[in-house]
């Protein structure tokens, strides 16, 4: 964790017809330590990449005692993608 008091989430944003929507929520304190959330980051980086999906991340920093964000994570919301990406 960042500190004694505060962690890391990572907001994945996914481009849609509308535009960037929250998408899922790689939150640090779902995960033994700050390298393993930011292995996860990384993983959906490369996932959404290989899928040809436009999307971005807003690092926030929170409280440990603050409730989750109210998102899908990223292991959640990556079972819900389709099998291959677009095109293969």
């Amino acid at each position: 964790m960042t500190g004694t008091n505060h962690a890391w989430v990572w907001i994945g944003y996914v481009t849609t017809d509308d535009g960037p929507a929250a998408a899922f929520a790689i939150d640090e304190r779902q995960y033994p330590d700050a390298a393993s959330a930011r292995a996860a980051a990384d993983e959906a980086a490369e996932e959404l990449r290989r899928r040809r999906l436009a999307y971005e991340f807003q690092s926030v920093r929170v409280r440990l005692d603050e409730p989750a964000q109210p998102l899908p994570t990223w292991a959640e919301y990556r079972s819900g993608l389709p099998a291959e990406p677009p095109g293969d």
